[in-house]
């Protein structure tokens, strides 16, 4: 009994252990990327990009429901883009609330008969509503058939090459088109673009301009301020250097059209959309041996609100988780095949292993060796630096993520933010990285969800608030 105790908690560490090195790696090949990121922006054609002839026109895509707080607070921050043409698509997917009625009214927007080619497949369009001013905006009304086919419907509206998929609860910064559109006009083979994602709960943006980034004083928005922190500059900067990047934010990503149309649109019936497109581009261009690239740019902004309720918080999480597991069984055939390349070899394995798998292992390891150690059947020195390992790579990561940010941000990020930030990664690593690994631990146990979140969505901070977020 024993023994099988002793084996079985020695495979706990040593995954911990496994898992803490890969991450520490990817952290240092992400800074050592973030470096050469800048220097390579610092040295950019500066007539390609001054050039306004060479930015391809852009349609963004606000899928909303029930989103009538903060919508057009969403379409005002894209009206002050810094970005030659483009338009704005709101697709109502079938909200209860006031959405719809909301953008009409601010906008002026009048009924259009418009004529729509189904290029992917989704449910019927109810009604058009449009302006004529210089950036168009678009409000389409459906029937709710969930976010993905809200999506489809977006792309089939749109008239440009390329489009943006956002939350319509985010705001991007007034560069945020500029930036990420660099990866496709650096790279033809360009399909997919991720955006970097901070956390907008105590920020004040004024014009897409950061005016004012108040330090949390909520510990569930600073903890989540940290957590995003490591992973859009850790992890997804890593998997950058060998194009096997799995997931680009549904809150911020810039798609080709005719990519999307080529793997028939977003996944209707999926909860993690967002992640299902980019594993089938994946698997399209792999399997046809066309030449491809999905990036993520870290300097292209968008801001996002976070729940500051814990139930909200774990519906989410165990949504995403649910997301996760979908999108990896559905493409199991891509696992440790070589033809797939760095996606197969390592990128699956890595999120299999080591994101989709890591909650249940966490959970089980720490009852494991927590009970063990209770009864004495576990010596001091092993339960000591188990909880090094399992504490200290996390804390590490967070640190370093938070400095890179510092290095990268300095306009925005101040140093008494910096300050507190490295001082809450410690404690985050005793509790709250557990919490989530609970969580997560459920959507094992309760794999339906519902197709949109139930983020209860707050207005954005003003200059005049009091800040106590």
């Amino acid at each position: 009994m024993e023994r099988a105790i002793y084996i079985i908690n020695y495979f706990f560490f040593i995954y911990m252990f496994v898992y803490a090195i890969i991450f520490f790696m990817s952290t240092i090949v992400a800074s050592l990327n973030m470096d050469d990121f800048s220097v390579r922006k610092k040295h950019m054609s500066y007539a390609m990009l001054s050039n306004k002839g060479n930015y391809v026109p852009i349609s963004i895509l606000v899928p909303a429901y029930n989103e009538e707080v903060t919508i057009i607070d969403t379409i005002e921050s894209l009206l002050n883009l810094e970005y030659p043409e483009y338009e704005i698509i709101v697709v109502n997917d079938g909200s209860k609330d006031n959405t719809a009625q909301a953008v009409i009214d601010h906008y002026k927007l009048q009924r259009v008969a418009r004529p729509v080619r189904l290029l992917v497949p989704c449910h019927p369009l109810e009604s058009v509503y449009e302006n004529n001013n210089k950036v168009r905006i678009v409000l389409v009304n459906k029937d709710n058939g969930g976010k993905a086919d809200a999506l489809n419907m977006g792309i089939n509206v749109s008239r440009f090459p390329l489009f943006v998929c956002m939350d319509a609860d985010s705001l991007l910064q007034s560069d945020a088109l500029t930036k990420i559109v660099e990866a496709f006009l650096e790279d033809d083979s360009t399909i997919a673009v991720g955006g970097n994602i901070k956390v907008a709960n105590t920020t004040v943006l004024e014009k897409g301009h950061v005016v004012e980034q108040r330090t949390p004083k909520k510990l569930m928005i600073i903890f989540q301020t940290i957590e995003y922190l490591r992973v859009f500059l850790a992890s997804r900067v890593a998997f950058n250097t060998i194009n096997a990047n799995l997931i680009v934010s549904g809150a911020f990503g810039m798609y080709s059209k005719k990519a999307a149309i080529n793997v028939g649109g977003y996944t209707v019936g999926v909860i993690g959309e967002d992640m299902e497109l980019i594993v089938k581009m994946h698997a399209f261009y792999r399997k046809n041996k066309e030449p491809y690239r999905i990036s993520y740019v870290p300097d292209a902004v968008c801001w996002t609100q976070v729940p500051e309720k814990l139930s909200v918080l774990k519906n989410q999480r165990r949504r995403w988780h649910v997301g996760m597991g979908q999108s990896l069984k559905g493409h199991t055939f891509m696992l440790l095949n070589p033809k797939y390349g760095t996606v197969g070899m390592i990128a699956y394995p890595y999120f299999l292993l080591f994101e989709y798998v890591t909650p249940l292992l966490d959970i089980l390891g720490i009852v494991s060796i927590g009970v063990s150690f209770a009864f004495g059947l576990l010596n001091r020195r092993f339960f000591i630096v188990y909880l090094l390992v399992y504490m200290g790579y996390s804390m590490i990561v967070s640190m370093v993520s938070i400095l890179l940010e510092k290095y990268i941000f300095s306009d925005t990020m101040k140093k008494h933010m910096m300050f507190k930030l490295l001082f809450f990664a410690i404690l985050e690593s005793f509790g709250f990285r557990q919490l989530m690994s609970v969580f997560r631990f459920g959507a094992f146990f309760s794999p339906r969800r519902k197709q949109w979140g139930d983020m209860e969505r707050t207005k954005q901070a003003q200059r005049s608030d009091t800040g106590n977020a």
